[in-house]
């Protein structure tokens, strides 16, 4: 009786004399367009493998070589600041007091005096990278810096 027009689904049941008939409305199919297939290309073979590790092994090695330049310019840094420690004179009243063994505490700050003094002349020609590096470890490089001195006067 009340009948929605909107069509909603495209099979349709209708009623025949008590029996339910259902009719189903079939679509006409679309063509897919199909991709023209083509041959996969990967990289070219190094000498008859996939991988190349002779290359792999040069990379790193070259890596490494930068890495290892780098930790021997900061050696370098490391040894030009205790040699100035050594000539300066705040810094030969400290190996005076690191071989008559006085506080730590004490030595330790004669020491950091001596590395801002350090940082406020060489920042230009040091560079910021050795002092933002060595900055939370003065009292490590005051320790290695006694361990040179004791070994210096073996």
């Amino acid at each position: 009786m009340h009948r929605s027009e909107d069509v909603k689904d495209p099979i349709e049941v209708y009623f025949d004399n008590q029996i339910g008939v259902v009719e189903v409305v079939a679509e006409e199919p679309t063509k897919k367009k199909k991709n023209p297939t083509g041959v996969a290309e990967g990289a070219k073979p190094y000498g008859g493998s996939q991988f190349d590790i002779l290359a792999i092994i040069a990379a790193r090695n070259e890596q490494e070589a930068i890495t290892g330049a780098l930790i021997q310019d900061f050696e370098t840094k490391i040894l030009n600041f205790f040699s100035y420690v050594r000539s300066d004179n705040d810094g030969k009243r400290l190996i005076v007091k690191i071989n008559l063994h006085v506080s730590e505490a004490e030595i330790y700050e004669d020491f950091s005096k001596i590395y801002r003094r350090y940082k406020a002349l060489n920042r230009q020609t040091v560079g910021d990278y050795f002092f933002k590096e060595t900055e939370d470890l003065v009292d490590n490089l005051c320790d290695d810096f006694e361990v040179t001195v004791r070994n210096a006067n073996e």
